[in-house]
Parts: C-alpha cells; sequence; structure tokens
C-alpha cells in the first residue's frame, strides 16, 4: 500500500513538474512572439521612414539640382549678361540644394543629439519648426540625459513625430514639450492648443502616424495617454523606463 501511494505520489509530482514547464514554455513563446511583433513594427517603421527619406531626396534634393542643371544647360555663351545672371541663379539653387541636404542629414541622425544629449536636440528642433505663425515651447525638469543614445533616439523621433502630427492635423498656434524625471521613470508630454478631436467619432490611434508612435512606446516598454478636447486641444502623455 505504501509503495502503491509512493508511487502515486511520485507521477502526480512528476504530472505537476511537466504541467509547469509546459506553461513556462508557452509563457516564453508568447514573450518571443510579443518581442517579434513589436520589433517587426519597429522596423515597418524605419522602413516608413526611409521612404520618407527617399522622397525628401528626390522630390527636395532632386528637383533643386533638376533645375539647377536645366537653368545652366540654357545659358547662352555669346550673353554675358544672360551667362552672369544665369550663373547667379544656378548658385542660389545650389545654396537651397545644400540646405536641403543638411535639413535630410539632420532629420536622420541629428548631430545635436549625438553629441549634447535628448535636451539639447529638443531645444534645436523647437526652435527650427517655431515661427510667426507657430510658437513650440521646451520645458525639462529633473532632466539627468542619463538614458541610453539608443532610446534617445527614438523619444527624439516620437517627439518629432507628435509635433509634426499636430502642425499637420490640430491647425495649433502652440504647442508645449514638457519632458521630467521622476524615480526611474522618463515622463512626456507634448501639448497643443489645436481644434482636438472627440473620442467617439475617431479612433486616433489609428491615424496621424499615432499607430507607429505606439509601437516605439511598447518597443521602450513606456505607457501612451491621449486627451483631447474639441476647440480647446489636446495632450498625449508618455511614461517610460529610464533603465
Amino acid at each position: 500500500m505504501i509503495l502503491l501511494l509512493l508511487y502515486a505520489y511520485k507521477q502526480r509530482a512528476r504530472s505537476i513538474k511537466r504541467r509547469d514547464e509546459l506553461h513556462a514554455l508557452a509563457m516564453e513563446q508568447e514573450k518571443q512572439n510579443s518581442k517579434i511583433s513589436t520589433l517587426t513594427a519597429l522596423l515597418e517603421g524605419q522602413e516608413q521612414e526611409r521612404g520618407r527619406l527617399a522622397r525628401d531626396l528626390h522630390d527636395g534634393l532632386g528637383g533643386l539640382l533638376s533645375g539647377t542643371k536645366h537653368q545652366l544647360s540654357y545659358l547662352n555663351p555669346h550673353q554675358s549678361e544672360n551667362i552672369e545672371e544665369g550663373i547667379s541663379k544656378s548658385i542660389e539653387q545650389i545654396d537651397g540644394a545644400v540646405e536641403e541636404l543638411r535639413r535630410v542629414a539632420h532629420n536622420l541622425m541629428p548631430d545635436l543629439l549625438t553629441k549634447y544629449g535628448l535636451e539639447v536636440a529638443i531645444q534645436e528642433f523647437a526652435s527650427r519648426i517655431s515661427n510667426h505663425a507657430l510658437e513650440i515651447h521646451t520645458e525639462f525638469i529633473n532632466y539627468s540625459n542619463s538614458i541610453s543614445k539608443e532610446k534617445q533616439l527614438i523619444i527624439y523621433r516620437i517627439i518629432q513625430e507628435l509635433v509634426n502630427n499636430a502642425i499637420k492635423h490640430a491647425e495649433t498656434s502652440e504647442i508645449i514639450i514638457q519632458v521630467s524625471e521622476e524615480e526611474n521613470l522618463l515622463n512626456l508630454t507634448v501639448e497643443d492648443n489645436g481644434k482636438g478631436f472627440d473620442h467617439t467619432n475617431l479612433d486616433v490611434r489609428k491615424t496621424a502616424g499615432f499607430h507607429n508612435i505606439e509601437l516605439r512606446v511598447q518597443f521602450l516598454k513606456g505607457t501612451m495617454n491621449i486627451t483631447s478636447e474639441l476647440n480647446i486641444g489636446t495632450s498625449i502623455e508618455l511614461q517610460i523606463p529610464i533603465h
């Protein structure tokens, strides 16, 4: 009887152990699938950025250089005034092409981010985008610049996309970018005073590039909360672990 009980106990223990192992394996598989899904989505976002870069080079820089070539090809060597005017216009177009190339290169990898970190890069971005019709303010509170450069670049892209969305869709005249640290957490808020939207009629996460933003936030293991009111504005709050 004792032997039978001992055998039954061992069989039950093996069964429980096998069940726990299968459960752990299933959980690990689910975690791996989630990582693969997030990385795939992030790569899709990167492909979209490459597509946008290609369009910038083709439409912006390519158009300027084509215009310069066209301008130079019609110069008449027998008319000195024509040559001087044509060369002057061509130099202006080349200057524009150089500025366009700098803009594209800056968007690809901001030098200030690499050298000085997120705070300086965001302040420069806000200053560059601001104009007489749009004011962009930045606030950094208790920010220690302790985040890795890889995370800083992703956060920079998130802020860049949020600001571009507000400019494109919200008809805003003022945007506030606030970054603060609290213990091991980075708090990021982007607010605008634009037209806002109604949550009941629009799933904003599926529009205006928010899908890629949310995937980047997930990749950083963060959370995103969106609040918006019609004719008042929109506030997007992110919380991202620092380590």
